[in-house]
């Protein structure tokens, strides 16, 4: 019952903080979008990279209903109720394959079932290779999904899938090197305490 709890709270926190990512996105960095379907930086794709490292495969339950929530409520789309299930099982399915690929090819992460992920070891590296993973496949499963679409009708167009795989991929990244800083400026505060030895206990 504790588990359960659980992962429906994960669940709901990150279908959270993914409707929020979309929120700054389209309200504060329209700047970047090239269109409606395309954008040359966009952070939500750091929600599912991220979400997918630490939650593993329930991220997509997560991503889903944070989608589902955003274009259906707070920033609807003109899709029929099928185009919207499809739509969000294709994001659900680009966040399971990525960690599944993800997981296929490092040796930082073990058993494809349940990834288990060596925190201790996992540099930038690991993060780029997740993060391009992920751009590859959410470009390549949502460029199909825009073609298949009734209500989008959107034509074949490799410039508007290369768009979006930099966009998923600057998005996750940057945030990441950007969190990375601020956790190293963090840690050079009073909120993370180093421990200090006095010199005579250093001479004994």
């Amino acid at each position: 019952m504790r588990n359960l709890i659980e992962t429906i709270s994960s669940v709901s926190i990150i279908g959270f903080v993914y409707v929020i990512f979309r929120y700054i996105q389209y309200e504060f960095l329209d700047v970047f979008n090239n269109s409606v379907l395309f954008s040359m930086f966009y952070i939500p794709a750091a929600v599912r990279v991220f979400s997918a490292i630490m939650f593993g495969y329930w991220a997509a339950a997560g991503i889903a209903l944070g989608l589902l929530i955003d274009i259906t409520y707070f920033r609807p789309e003109q899709l029929m109720m099928h185009e919207i299930i499809v739509r969000v099982l294709q994001t659900a399915v680009g966040v399971v394959l990525s960690l599944l690929i993800w997981a296929k090819l490092s040796n930082k992460v073990s058993c494809l079932s349940n990834p288990n992920i060596d925190f201790q070891n996992i540099d930038a590296f690991d993060i780029l290779q997740i993060c391009l993973i992920q751009a590859f496949f959410n470009s390549a499963t949502a460029h199909l999904f825009y073609i298949w679409a009734p209500s989008i009708n959107h034509q074949f167009d490799l410039y508007g899938y290369f768009i979006m795989f930099i966009g998923d991929l600057t998005g996750a990244f940057l945030i990441f090197i950007l969190a990375n800083i601020m956790f190293s400026l963090l840690k050079r505060t009073r909120f993370f305490p180093h421990k200090h030895y006095d010199d005579t206990m250093n001479n004994q």
